[in-house]
Parts: structure tokens; C-alpha cells; sequence
């Protein structure tokens, strides 16, 4: 018996390591922030924003919700010089506003890859297929992605060009919900009219260097079609194709990085590189035929050793008679750390941010954050981090007509946790035109 008993114990041994031996590794990447706060009224937690896609959410000391990405990656083959990889990534957040907060998580990513595909301009590129965040651009300070194209799809990335610049083209597509007001019980600002179908052609050219001390430049195409459905009732939705156009040029400058970056956009295209969705973008919208929009972010990254942080300039500009819009937003923020040594520090965020639609008062908000914050080393990317803070905002009474910003497609000047652009329910501030916050928070990334 022992003799048998032993072999059993072998053989599963042998087959446990054998196990082992076929299982890949797996990289474990991630985002996550949460804390608590709370206004000086004693109530909970505001925090303060103004303006299209994120362009006056300034985002130290003003985030109200927790937040977790979770992402694995994973070489699962190789063969012939080509490795094959397996990505994906679950998402999750919630209102932070009790113990339990139960919510479903997204799947934000899952997609495949084949490296190093071929010989010449294809020994560095890569097959891909399946639904991820495509190559997208953001400013951290302000939480804003001004390059997002994400979803289902499939393309060749990296593909050398002269060996001065990399070219990648990607088909994504999606199916929106169309949201216009309506009489949803669970929202009463929106009602879903049906979805619509679109196909996003990105096609970019990165990389392309410039010479010695000149840095490199990118350039980005989304080209959008449409197919339109009827709604529920059967009528039919003018949805219509269009495109955007970015240009961004990158260069060191003081310790980090100085990012330019140009964009426009036409009917239906965002100036994000997503398709723009008639009824969800602006309320109201009854077609994307005659949009325009136009947008220009400087984006500054110093590190001065003890002394490091960001700065952002921005303009953007949108039109269109459909939508009843034509809005113009100035942003311009600064992020400045001072680092006592390899742990602690001391920094602040001063924002300004403002709106002038075509009719009506221009939209004003200021913000500014103080903030201690212990954080392994003295770079102004490094996390974790844990930070107490305190926020002060003030914005005049143009930006306190929430449903007046709404409809100028701008959203509200404040919001409680992600009600951003629907109301101001905090009774905190709710008619005035000054409000603060305090708190502590941890923001991790790895």
C-alpha cells in the first residue's frame, strides 16, 4: 500500500509539474484611488468641474469616488520569432459612500496580439484583434482623454516607416445607445431612443523624429461611419459619418516633457477620435451633420529634482446649429510639488477654467487644492501615494445655472460623486458660488 500510494503521489507530482511548466506568466498591471472627504458645511464630498471632456476638472484634491482597474497580461506562445499575447483588464467604481457598494465590474479590455509578424517594415509590428483601449492620449492633471478610441476591434501597430516613424491601422466598432431627454424613471434627463452602429478607421503615423534637439511628431486620423437605425418608434435618426484630425509634436524640456498638441473635428466625429452619437453628446441634438469643433492642449511635465510637477494651457471650440452650440473654453492649471526628501512632500493645484457660449454669460470656476502627500521617491509620477488635501472653489453664477451650462453642452460646475452635468444635489452648495472640501486619498498605479 505504501508502495502504491507513493507512486500515486509521484505521478501527481510529475503532473502538477508538468502543469506548472505549460502555465504562462502573467503581468499584473493596475489603477486604483479611493478615500474619504468631506465639505467644511459637514456634508459630503463636492468636487468642482466645468466644461466639455474634462478640460476644467482639476483633478487633485477633487475626485469623490474610488476606482479600480485591474490588468493581466500574459505571453501564452511563441513560434518563429513571433510571440503571442493574451491582454485583458477588469474595471470597477463605486460612489464611496457607504461600507457596501455592490456594482458589477467592467470589462474594459480583452484582445490578442502576434508580434514581430514578418521581415523589413514588418519585423517590429504586431496583429491584433479584440476590444481595448487603442493607444490613448490623456493629460493627467486634468483626468482628461483627448485621444480615446476604445472598443472591439482589430489592426497592424508598429509598422516601421524609413526607420523614422511607426505606422498602425486599427478598425474599431461599436454600437451606442442613443439617450435624448425623456421620461426614463431611473433618468428622468435621458431616454434611450434605440442604439446606432459605427466604424472607426484610425490610422497614425507616430514617432516621427524630427532631428536632434527638435523632438518627434504624431498624427492621428479617425474617420467615422455610421449606420443609423430607426428608434423604438420607427423614425429615423440623422447620424452622420465624419472625422478628426489630430497633430501633436513632444520634446524634453526641464527634466520631463512639453506635449502640443492640435486637433479638429467634423459632423460626426468627437474631437476625441469617437464617433459622436446624436441625443448623448448634447441633449437634445436631433443630427451630427454640422459639428465642428476645434481644440488646442500644451501640455508641461518639469522635474527639477526637488522640484517637480505639470502645467496645462488649453482652447477648444465647438459648433453647431443642430445642437443649438457654439461654445468657446479657455483652461489653464499648475501642478507643483516640493519634495523635502525621498518620502514627503508638499504641493498645490491652482485651475481656472472658463466657458462663453454664443448667447449668454461666460462660465467662470477657480480652484485650488493644498496638499501633503508621503509617496516613495521624488518623481512626480511615482506611486503609490497618500495625500491630505484641501480644496477651495469659487465660480460666479453663470456656472451655478446648472441646467443653463447643461444645456450649452458644458455640464455643471459642481457635482457629487459621478453626477457630473445632470445636477447640483449637494445643498452644500446648491445656489452659491463658493464651496470647499477636505480629505485624504490613495492613488496607486503599477
Amino acid at each position: 500500500m505504501k508502495i502504491k500510494l507513493s507512486a500515486i503521489a509521484a505521478a501527481v507530482a510529475a503532473a502538477t509539474l508538468s502543469m506548472a511548466a505549460d502555465a504562462a506568466t502573467i503581468d499584473f498591471h493596475g489603477y486604483a484611488r479611493s478615500g474619504i472627504g468631506s465639505s467644511t458645511k459637514g456634508g459630503s464630498m463636492v468636487c468642482y468641474n466645468l466644461g466639455p471632456a474634462n478640460m476644467g476638472h482639476f483633478r487633485l484634491g477633487n475626485e469623490c469616488d474610488t476606482y479600480l482597474e485591474l490588468q493581466f497580461d500574459s505571453t501564452l506562445a511563441e513560434k518563429a520569432g513571433s510571440q503571442f499575447k493574451f491582454h485583458t483588464m477588469l474595471a470597477e467604481g463605486t460612489q464611496q459612500t457607504s461600507d457596501w457598494e455592490e456594482t458589477s465590474p467592467a470589462l474594459r479590455q480583452l484582445w490578442g496580439e502576434a508580434t514581430n509578424v514578418g521581415s523589413g517594415p514588418l519585423a517590429n509590428a504586431s496583429l491584433w484583434a479584440g476590444k481595448r483601449y487603442y493607444k490613448r492620449q490623456d493629460i493627467h492633471m486634468l483626468d482628461m482623454f483627448y485621444n480615446e478610441v476604445a472598443g472591439p476591434g482589430a489592426g497592424i501597430e508598429g509598422v516601421d516607416v524609413g526607420g523614422v516613424a511607426k505606422f498602425s491601422f486599427a478598425l474599431m466598432t461599436k454600437s451606442e445607445v442613443n439617450w435624448q431627454r425623456g421620461t426614463a424613471s431611473y433618468a428622468p434627463d435621458y431616454a434611450n431612443t434605440g442604439s446606432n452602429a459605427n466604424r472607426n478607421f484610425d490610422l497614425r503615423l507616430e514617432g516621427l523624429a524630427l532631428g536632434d534637439n527638435f523632438g518627434s511628431a504624431d498624427f492621428i486620423a479617425n474617420i467615422i461611419s455610421q449606420n443609423n437605425r430607426a428608434n423604438s418608434s420607427g423614425v429615423e435618426r440623422d447620424n452622420e459619418g465624419g472625422y478628426a484630425l489630430t497633430a501633436q509634436h513632444t520634446i524634453g524640456v526641464l527634466g520631463g516633457f512639453n506635449r502640443a498638441v492640435l486637433q479638429y473635428a467634423k459632423d460626426g466625429a468627437n474631437l476625441n477620435g469617437s464617433a459622436r452619437i446624436q441625443g448623448w453628446d448634447y441633449p437634445g441634438w436631433t443630427s451630427t451633420a454640422d459639428y465642428k469643433g476645434y481644440r488646442f492642449l500644451d501640455h508641461l511635465v518639469f522635474d527639477f529634482g526637488a522640484i517637480n510637477g505639470s502645467a496645462v494651457v488649453g482652447y477648444q471650440d465647438e459648433k453647431s446649429d443642430a445642437a443649438n452650440i457654439d461654445n468657446k473654453t479657455w483652461t489653464l492649471g499648475v501642478r507643483p510639488w516640493y519634495h523635502f526628501n525621498d518620502l514627503y512632500s508638499v504641493g498645490t493645484e491652482i485651475g481656472h477654467v472658463q466657458v462663453k457660449p454664443k448667447n449668454g454669460e461666460t462660465a467662470k470656476l477657480n480652484k485650488v487644492t493644498l496638499a501633503a502627500q508621503i509617496a516613495p521617491g521624488k518623481g512626480f509620477w511615482t506611486r503609490p501615494s497618500l495625500r491630505a488635501y484641501y480644496t477651495y472653489a469659487k465660480w460666479n453664477d453663470a456656472a451655478n445655472s446648472g441646467s443653463n451650462i447643461w444645456n450649452a453642452g458644458m455640464g455643471n460646475v459642481a457635482c457629487t460623486g459621478r453626477d457630473c452635468g445632470v445636477s447640483i444635489d449637494s445643498t452644500d452648495i446648491k445656489g452659491k458660488t463658493s464651496g470647499s472640501t477636505y480629505g485624504v486619498q490613495m492613488e496607486a498605479w503599477w
